[in-house]
Formats: structure tokens, sequence, C-alpha cells
């Protein structure tokens, strides 16, 4: 069982943690990397890094012949999966015992067993732990989920059985829709996961999300480290995530705790491991849900209340070592929070962005880990996942730990592409989750129409315009104060001179600007009125420091062409600043409109056409299917009436923008 070098079967952030633990324990670490990867943090942070193929997940981090090769041909005596690609492949599993490489994860028979949904359902219900009624049978024909889902009832939930993470999983609201989210959680969960196999849940609402965090090795010990709450999700896909569980009754927590040790060591478990809980705060009862054979996204915050390696763990349970901690050893100490920083916009429903990173700076503060796979020039594409890091703050109490990942988050800088950081901080100041009522529904109910991003502050706005003017001075680019010649002589009569600039936002709209400078006073006028003035302003690298009031205050700045951001106090701004000739004494040209037109919001692969060409379609109605970033999104008809164009078929891989359908209007054909 022993090995020295482990070769890591994942990317990012997770390939990033596991080197470090390999680091730790004088290990040799081997990465693997795509054509999309080749540049990431983590293929120069390994020992070695072997190329697996293409971009797409499926040519490169799906691909077991190629992932075995690359750990024989470099030598690896073990492989560790980390989570999601192949983590809970019993296959793989299987594959690596062959070829005489040790899985850092539990025997493949225990993951076919608890890797499936449906299997584990049926070994806690021997184990006397309750389950949540349901269907959780292998027969996968129509006619019998059809009936299954009226037998449940609705609201019910169809869950991938082979995965998490949100994938392949529908909520059903009305049987008449049973049939069309049942294709998409089916194929859904066969993008994601290789098996569209799924099950038929009882919807509790208004639930929380619990799960427990195990340890089990070799010589039938068993131990758990304490449970984690995860309830604040969208679309069924974590946001927030910390331990321990606030507001949980001891008898619930108690009954949790001993339910998933009992049901790890009914099968023997022998590695790091999640077992999931719904808890319905109504009846105060709890339901097992599922068991995640692997290591959690959010093991970060089990770690910092515990001091527990997790993944040291695993590797030396890999290598046949017993556990040395006793269940009394394990102390809870402190609170830890966890939010996932990712690329989208919240604003326009959560929409995956993608785009190169142009100024990347992780906040650097006691008591907060950032785990993250990125860094300045960092492609984020639309091949893998959205997340870009996670953050996670410990404090002594709950309040303290969310006032710490509130300061963290305000400190994150990121430029490039956009994120949902804003987003986050309005969760966390959310009264249901700081006074730790909430639960599965709270983000659903609490931004019910949709999350409204900030509004740039008129002190931010103007700092920026300021910085992105001083920087053109510094760099010596020709601006408006650069061809005024004698006119500069105005200011030794008091009077101030202008530059005239205009700011465009990112949706494109125009803002007129006047900065006026008066003995070394700068005034910014936006769209004719006073927004802010400054005093002794200094642009200095990547900070400008300014006094208002008599107060001095420095901001953080980052200024790529003529794009300016501002990371301050009164919140983050992002502005295009150009020259104001550039802007109307150019040529304007006319844009298409669009409206009765489909494109594509983002790079992605055309997983289904629901239309054809000549067929009639209402305004609102499902057309196409996008899968980017491991999620299927269904694009809707702008307009009603008649298809005249599909440019994409099923299997296509159009870049963002791409003209997808069009439809020739009701009104056109009438």
């Amino acid at each position: 069982m022993a090995f020295d070098t482990v070769l890591i079967a994942n990317r990012g952030e997770i390939a990033l943690r596991i080197i470090r633990a390999c680091n730790s324990l004088d290990l040799k670490s081997v990465a693997v990397f795509s054509d999309a990867d080749k540049s990431a943090p983590y293929v120069g942070a390994a020992d070695k890094a072997v190329h697996i193929g293409a971009s797409e997940a499926a040519n490169s981090y799906l691909n077991m012949g190629k992932i075995i090769e690359a750990a024989k041909s470099s030598g690896a005596g073990a492989i560790h999966p980390g989570y999601g690609f192949l983590a809970e492949n019993a296959e793989f599993a299987k594959l690596c015992a062959e070829n005489g490489l040790v899985f850092i994860g539990p025997s493949a028979d225990l993951i076919e067993k608890m890797g499936s949904k449906i299997e584990a359902k049926s070994v806690a219900i021997e184990t006397g732990v309750p389950v949540v009624p349901g269907y959780h049978s292998a027969d996968q024909g129509l006619d019998g989920l059809m009936q299954a889902a009226k037998d449940v009832g609705v609201p019910l939930m169809i869950k991938a059985s082979a995965g998490g993470g949100g994938r392949g999983m529908r909520l059903v609201t009305d049987l008449a829709d049973f049939s069309n989210e049942l294709s998409l959680a089916q194929k859904e969960a066969k993008a994601a996961f290789g098996d569209p196999a799924v099950l038929l849940e009882r919807y509790v609402e208004n639930a929380r999300h619990i799960e427990v965090q195990i340890l089990g090795d070799q010589h039938g010990n068993v131990v758990h480290l304490f449970e984690r709450d995860c309830s604040i999700q969208r679309n069924h896909q974590k946001v927030i995530e910390e331990a321990p569980a606030p507001n949980l009754p001891e008898k619930i927590r108690s009954g949790i705790l001993t339910a998933a040790v009992n049901l790890a060591r009914h099968v023997s478990y022998d590695s790091a491991g999640t077992v999931e809980f719904i808890y319905d705060v109504k009846r105060e009862e709890f339901y097992f849900l599922e068991m995640n054979t692997r290591l959690q996204v959010e093991h970060p915050v089990t770690e910092e209340i515990t001091g527990i390696d997790l993944v040291q763990w695993q590797i030396a349970i890999a290598q046949g070592e017993g556990l040395t901690l006793a269940q009394s050893d394990i102390q809870c100490t402190g609170w830890a929070i966890e939010a996932r920083l990712a690329a989208e916009d919240p604003e326009k429903g959560y929409l995956p962005q993608t785009g190169q990173i142009t100024c990347y700076e992780e906040p650097d503060f006691e008591n907060v880990r950032i785990d993250s796979g990125i860094q300045n020039s960092s492609i984020v594409s639309h091949y893998y996942d959205s997340m870009l890091a996670k953050v996670i703050a410990k404090g002594g109490s709950r309040s303290a730990a969310i006032r710490k990942l509130i300061k963290a988050l305000g400190a994150y800088q990121v430029t490039g592409v956009g994120t949902n950081k804003f987003f986050i901080k309005d969760v966390l100041d959310l009264p249901e989750f700081t006074e730790g009522n909430h639960h599965t529904s709270t983000l659903k109910i609490a931004f019910s129409g949709h999350w409204k991003a900030p509004k740039p502050s008129a002190i931010s706005l103007s700092l920026a315009v300021l910085a992105g003017h001083l920087n053109m001075l510094a760099t010596g680019a020709s601006g408006p104060w650069r061809r005024m010649g004698s006119w500069r002589l105005t200011a030794a009569l008091d009077r101030p001179v202008s530059a005239y600039y205009v700011i465009r936002s990112a949706d494109g709209e125009n803002q007129d600007v006047e900065l006026q400078n008066c003995k070394g006073c700068y005034s910014v006028l936006l769209d004719g009125e006073l927004a802010a003035s400054f005093e002794k302003a200094r642009l200095d690298g990547s900070s400008i420091s300014y006094e208002n009031g008599g107060i001095a205050t420095k901001a953080k700045t980052h200024i790529n062409g003529s794009t300016v951001s501002v990371f301050d106090d009164n919140g983050d701004v992002q502005i295009q600043l150009l020259k104001i000739e550039d802007v109307y004494l150019s040529e304007k040209h006319s844009e298409t409109d669009g409206g009765n037109q489909v494109f594509a919001p983002m790079p992605g692969l055309i997983a289904d056409v629901l239309v054809h060409k000549n067929q009639i379609v209402k305004k609102g109605e499902a057309v196409i299917v996008l899968e980017a970033m491991k999620l299927l999104q269904k694009l809707e008809a702008p307009v009603s009436g008649v298809v005249s164009d599909v440019h994409f078929q099923p299997g296509d891989t159009p870049e963002k923008g791409a003209l997808l359908l069009t439809i020739d209007p009701e009104t056109k054909n009438s």
C-alpha cells in the first residue's frame, strides 16, 4: 500500500489543495492538465505535469485510460481524484486497482454501493436511518417513473442518482411538467456523471441541509468531525457553508451524528466521506439524503473548527494506516463559514461569465483562508465549473466569522470577469442568515424577483474617473489636457481647467463627465452635477490617495487600457473611461435589434434543439438547450412567430454571441 508519488486526477483549487497535502507529507505530486489548463497555477505547483488531452472534460479529466497512462508514465503509485469528475466512479477505482495503483478514496464496492443514491437509500433503510419518502428503484422505465411521480405527488424532486452539486436536479410542482423536467434531468445527469438514472423524492419545503463529515479506516474505526450546514443554496447548488450548524436542537444534532456514524460503520467505510441529511424544521424530523464517497468542496470549514487535515488523513488511510483519533479527541472550536466566489452575473440570472482575469488580488487577513485555482491572466473558460475560489473565515463566534468573511470579500479584487461577490455579501446580511434561521428556500424567497446589483456610489465613480485621468497624465497618453496649451494659464487666475470624458458602463450606457482642476483640487461633475471633490490626489502604483474633508483616504485601483477599477469602502466600481471626442466625433455604427433572434449567451455545447424550421413558437417557449459549465440552460423564444432558421444542431459548440436561431414574428406574417 506504500507509495511516494500521487497523481491528482483533477484541476483548479482542489488540485492545489491536494498538492499542499502531498508536500506536507513529503510525497511527490503529479498534475494532469487539458489544453485549457496548460498555464493554470496547479500545473506549475506540482512536481510533474502530464498533458492528457483536449479542453472538453470527456477528452481529458473524464478519460480514464489517459489518466491511468499518465500515472504509469510519471511513476505515481496512487491517484487522488479530488471531487467531481471521477471521484465517485467505481469503474475508475477498479481500473486503478487492476493497474496496481492505489485509489485514494473508499473501495470500488463502497463507491458503487453508496455513490448511487438509489442503492444508498436501501442501505440507510437497512441501518434504521430514516429516508425521505420517494421512488428509489433501479427500474428507470418512463411508465414506472411517471406512475411513481403520481404516487409521490407534488412538490417532488427529481435527482440524478450518480452525482451531486445540483446537477441533474429538477423541482416539479405540476405533474404536467414532469415529463419535460425528467428529460432535462436525465440529460444533465448523463452529461455530468455519465449516468442518466434518477430517483424521485417528496420535496421537503423550507428544510435545512445538514451533513456530517466522516473518517473511517481499513481497520473498522469510524469517527465523525461534527456537522456542517449547507442550507444556503441557489438552484440546489451550495453558496454558503458553515460549521457547526446554527440553532440545531441538541437532540437533532446528536441523532444526526449518531446516524451518520452508524451508517458508515455498517458499510465499513474506509476514507473521508460525507453523510447528508435534510432536516424538516416544522416536524423536527431528519431524513437521510445521500452519502458522498469523496472529499467535499466545503471540507475546509470542518478543518478550521477541528484542526484536522482531511486530505492528509485520506492519504494516510489509503496507505493502510489506522485512525489515531478517538471520537473524544475531536473537538469543535470556534465557527467557520465558507463562501463560493464564482464567475457569474447574479443580476442576469446567474449567467456564468467567461474571459481573462485582468486583476486578481486575494485578501490577506488573519483567520481567513483562500482556496483558489486562479491568478492574474488566468482564462475562465466555459469547459468547467464557474467557481473561482472558496473564501473561508473563522471566528470565535458565528457573528465574528460572518464579519470576518464580509471584510475578506470586500478586500477581494477580481476584474476581467463578473463575480457573485456582492451577491454573497447581501446573502450574509440577510436577517434569516444572521439569525441562523435560514433554509434551502431562503434565497428563492429573499430574492423572489431577481437580485439587483448595488449601484456604484458617486464618490466611487468620481474616483475611478480621477484615477483614469491621472494614469493618462503619468503614462504620457494624449488627452484633452495635453492639447489645451495656453488655456492652462487660467489656473493662475483661480479659474478651473476642465477635461471632458465619457463613462461607459458594462451595459453600454454613457455618462458625460467634466473633471475640473483648480489649484490641485479636483472636482468631478457627472452629467453636469457635482459628484465629488478630492484634494491632494495622487496615483501611486495600484492605489490612489486623496483627502476629502480633511480626511486622508486610500483606495486600491487597477487600470487596464481604458478600463478603470476602484476598490474602496464605498463599493467596487469598474468603468470604461473614454475621451469625449472618441465617443461623439467617431462614426456611429447601427446595431441590429436582434429582437427576433436567439444568441448564445456564452460559449457552450448545443445539448438539444427543441424546435425545427417552419415551426410555430410562442414567446417564452424553450427552443434550445445549451450546456455550459456543467449546467443546462434553456434558451427561450424572444417573440412569438415562425422559426425561419436554425443555425446550430446538437453537438455543435457555438461561441458567445453566435446567432443560434431566427424567428419571423407574428406581425411579420400577419
